[in-house]
């Protein structure tokens, strides 16, 4: 045994150097904004009849990352569950019941992983969000964003994901919790090699679509400081933070390397969603790092909704002119930090 014990220690040294060789150097993840394929409640009058299709102009674009995410806004339930009352608000009462097999659709246009941390992962009561992460678990789709389930860990080509998200909604991980915050994005950068981070706060509609420094207070709701929020989160080893809620395109930023957008808008919301001018188009983001998360750069494809609401490439780029212009108003520093040209393309200057 003594005389073989070199050539053992000799073949797993390089069989550790040959799978470090193997990882890449650059590593890719996409997040999306607002996730919605349509909804069975009250009826299925709102349901596309080729639900399969309404991502397919842009799955290539999904498929090419090493992870994609976005943000799921509804919960997956066939039937159960108990509608939301929305406190008597029925002129502004939205409920977006998903039929469970859409979850194989969402997987098929190449996504990793969803968000559950929103206001609308409860539309049908505790039963529904419940169901929500059975139907994912099931599938085979990550999730994060439930307060007892709220980060997953996924494992790309020997590369470990850390994605967790919040909100400052009940039954969520509390985004306005620091301690619950740091706990959770310092337990995965433990044990990943990058952490990805979603929200879903802030104000709704093209009247919000500024990044305040403060905490935003929507129709008399707290809905969070995204600002203090995503340094937190980055703070506590976070390396890319993606933003939903807004229906709007926000601004982007740079945080001691690590990347920040603000909000990714309507991504694909069927039927329910309102998507007159700025709710109607969006940048898919995709953020390219180096083993450690530093930014190395990002990729911004803009899309645009027709009605009913699907995803297609926007020609004339108009999600990339307002990163271009809100970036510039609401983080005026990071003219001298980072440069977006007017195809997308996100660098360091």
């Amino acid at each position: 045994m003594k005389f073989r014990t070199p050539y053992i220690m000799v073949l797993l040294a390089l069989i550790h150097v040959a799978f470090i060789q193997a990882l890449p150097d650059t590593l890719s993840v996409i997040g999306v904004g607002d996730l919605m394929l349509g909804t069975s409640f009250p009826d299925s009058s709102t349901l596309s009849p080729e639900p399969e299709k309404l991502l397919s102009h842009v799955n290539d674009i999904i498929r090419s990352a090493d992870l994609s995410v976005a943000n799921l806004e509804a919960c997956m339930i066939d039937e159960g569950g108990e509608p939301k009352d929305c406190w008597g608000k029925t002129d502004r009462c939205f409920i977006f019941r998903m039929p469970e097999s859409y979850v194989h659709y969402i997987l098929d246009a190449g996504f990793d992983a969803i968000s559950l941390a929103n206001n609308h992962a409860r539309d049908m009561g505790y039963q529904a969000y419940r169901r929500s992460m059975e139907v994912c678990d099931e599938a085979g789709l990550h999730h994060a964003g439930i307060y007892d389930a709220p980060s997953t860990i996924i494992t790309r080509n020997g590369i470990r994901f850390g994605f967790a998200a919040f909100s400052p909604h009940w039954a969520t991980s509390r985004m306005q919790d620091d301690d619950n915050v740091q706990k959770v994005v310092s337990d995965l950068e433990k044990t990943c090699d990058i952490v990805v981070v979603m929200f879903h706060g802030g104000g709704e509609g093209k009247e919000y679509n500024h990044t305040l420094k403060k905490n935003e207070n929507y129709n008399g709701e707290i809905r969070g400081d995204v600002y203090h929020f995503s340094h937190t989160a980055i703070d506590a080893g976070a390396d890319i933070i993606f933003g939903s809620g807004p229906h709007v395109t926000r601004a982007v930023e740079l945080y001691k390397d690590r990347f920040i957008a603000y909000s990714l808008g309507n991504f694909c919301t069927y039927k329910q969603f309102n998507l007159d001018g700025s709710r109607g188009w969006a940048p898919i983001m995709n953020v390219f790092t180096d083993m450690e998360g530093k930014f190395l750069y990002a990729k911004a494809t803009a899309i645009r909704q027709p009605y009913p609401g699907y995803p297609l490439l926007d020609l004339q780029n108009r999600a990339i002119k307002e990163l271009q212009e809100l970036t510039t108003q609401d983080f005026p520093e990071m003219d001298n930090v980072l440069f977006i040209d007017d195809s997308g393309y996100i660098s360091k200057r």
